[in-house]
């Protein structure tokens, strides 16, 4: 099925820090399965992330050439990275949501716990050097 990306933005310790899951849906659209598994993952994403996702499809009729290079063997295959920068990826149509919903769920609570060692990294101060 796919990867969920989560984007943390560190550039700049001012700035708020910018947290997505971001979906890279593989499909066919000559098949009927690759189209069921993106209405499919867009009804889940809205439903369980809200806004916190990107989304993008990527169709084998139109990118022949970037299957082989991410090493897609089936369709439809769904990549995912988490906020965590966790890689993901499902093959299949998404018809179980309960595997997508517990894996999602997992992926959350990864997500949090990596922004929990962040803030106290953050909060950590170097050793004193006198100079």
């Amino acid at each position: 099925m796919g990867r969920l990306t989560k984007i943390i933005d560190m550039s700049s310790e001012n700035n708020p820090v910018v947290e997505k899951y971001k979906f890279l849906l593989y499909i066919d659209s000559a098949k009927p399965k690759s189209q069921h598994a993106a209405d499919r993952l867009r009804a889940l994403c809205r439903l369980h992330l809200l806004e916190n996702y990107t989304l993008e499809v990527v169709d084998l009729q139109e990118n022949p050439t970037l299957f082989e290079y991410r090493r897609i063997i089936a369709v439809p295959t769904l990549d995912i990275e988490t906020p965590a920068s966790q890689k993901h990826r499902f093959v299949g149509d998404l018809s179980n949501s309960e595997i997508f919903i517990t894996a999602a769920g997992m992926m959350q609570e990864a997500t949090k716990m990596a922004k929990q060692a962040v803030d106290i990294r953050n909060k950590i101060k170097p050793p004193y050097k006198p100079g």
